[in-house]
């Protein structure tokens, strides 16, 4: 016995999810430190560790770096796709990805990193990385 199979159903275009992977820069401006404590002067400072791996998992209990009374208004995301024909961009805060602690930046949750730049200027020029929640 033979069984018709329907092909109209096929799937044959990649299309990015809607919590796919999201690109987190720093603002215009924004001092900006890599080292393995707080420096004074910075707004943000950058745990030493982050730029040593092209991509990591960081979990919620890893220190990121550190921020100024500024907070998480020094960071700006948006997502890593741009769809010209997209309706309206959805507003991203960062507060959706991250956590200030007593000053010490951290993950909301698991999320997979992967690193665009390494150095304060190139993070400026280009952004910190590319994200994705795990």
């Amino acid at each position: 016995m033979l069984t018709l199979v329907n092909n109209t159903n096929s799937n044959d275009e990649i299309m990015p999810e809607a919590h796919g992977l999201y690109k987190l820069s720093v603002r215009p401006n924004v001092q900006l430190a890599i080292e393995n404590k707080p420096v004074f002067g910075a707004n943000i400072t950058l745990h030493e560790s982050v730029v040593n791996h092209a991509s990591f998992i960081a979990k919620p209990d890893n220190i990121i770096g550190w921020v100024d009374h500024g907070g998480l208004s020094y960071f700006s995301i948006s997502t890593s796709t741009s769809d010209g024909d997209s309706e309206a961009p959805s507003t991203l805060l960062p507060s959706q990805f991250l956590a200030i602690d007593g000053g010490i930046l951290r993950v909301s949750n698991d999320t997979r990193v992967y690193l665009i730049s390494k150095s304060t200027s190139d993070i400026q020029k280009h952004g910190l990385c590319y994200f994705s929640p795990v």
